[in-house]
């Protein structure tokens, strides 16, 4: 029995190292206010130490996230020359659920920083901030397991928020939902299955509106440029669309057109499966994310933890 479970944490390890998790860089509130570019900078060494572990952390909305609060311990200004000053910091991180307002991992370090000023002295101190520093890989390497385990519990419940979605005609919604899921958890596969689903339906939905574009594009520059923004809308009219036709005539316009030194065939995606199914998925992707940064709260900042 303990073997097994022993199993089970490594196979749950390497599925966190190898599984790519999106996590929002959040604002926590601070004891002390940072200045913006401080705040800044500690947000992008947040990202760094992310990717090094194969996962992102941008601003782009997820229910999970990672963030720092700051607590000076220490400041003292230094004479010189050159006056500078010197802090000691005390930076806990966090990785959590933002809707459920859980904490799922958590680590305290000690940074120290001198600079010229005080900004400054707080950029160096978060070199602490170090992707290769274990204590760190260990920090994230939990919270992505328990995030992990949260999709692997609760997939059929994101499942069943997509087909309300779509069955509302939300599809920008339930494309939101079935590309969350991560790749390493047991629902990507049924999820994924839907993805080509929901964007089918998504784009049929919207075809209209897509002609627009297209024509509006066309129209403003009836030339090869013109052209290459007109026909980056047709790409997403799928065979067999609603506007499948109409979307022929403007390409067959477009291509009469064009000047013959323009390489237009070799875009032309109807034809090409393989790079037609990469594109769906990219683009019901892109959805998503769209629909989850909609859906962001005014402030990201993160008021609970204590």
């Amino acid at each position: 029995m303990i073997f097994a479970a022993w199993c089970a944490c490594c196979v749950m390890s390497v599925a966190a190292q190898d599984c790519e998790i999106s996590l929002t860089i959040a604002k926590a509130a601070q004891k002390e206010e940072l200045p913006s570019q401080v705040q800044e900078i500690l947000g992008n060494r947040l990202a760094a130490a992310v990717a090094g572990q194969g996962s992102v952390a941008n601003s782009n909305f997820t229910p999970f996230f990672i963030t720092a609060k700051t607590n000076t311990l220490y400041k003292e200004t230094l004479s010189g020359p050159p006056v500078s000053t010197a802090l000691t910091v005390q930076l806990t991180l966090y990785i959590g659920d933002a809707v459920g307002q859980k904490v799922f991992s958590t680590l305290t370090v000690d940074a120290k920083g001198v600079g010229t000023n005080i900004n400054r002295a707080y950029i160096n101190a978060f070199r602490a901030i170090n992707g290769n520093n274990v204590k760190i890989q260990e920090f994230i390497r939990e919270g992505k397991e328990k995030i992990i385990s949260w999709y692997n519990s609760n997939y059929r419940q994101i499942l069943v928020k997509a087909q309300k979605s779509a069955s509302m005609h939300e599809y920008d919604a339930a494309l939101y939902y079935v590309t969350s899921i991560p790749e390493c958890c047991v629902g990507y596969e049924e999820a994924s299955k839907l993805i080509d689903t929901y964007y089918t339906q998504y784009v049929n939905y919207n075809c209209q509106l897509i002609m627009q574009y297209a024509r509006s594009e066309w129209a403003k520059s009836p030339d090869a440029e013109g052209a290459s923004k007109a026909f980056d809308w047709l790409v997403f009219i799928e065979p067999g669309s609603s506007c499948e036709g109409e979307a022929k005539v403007l390409y067959n316009e477009i291509k009469q057109k064009v000047t013959s030194d323009w390489d237009f065939e070799n875009r032309e995606k109807y034809k090409d499966e393989a790079g037609l199914k990469k594109q769906r998925i990219e683009a019901a992707r892109a959805i998503g994310v769209a629909f989850g940064n909609g859906q962001q709260p005014v402030t990201t900042n993160i008021t609970w933890l204590h």
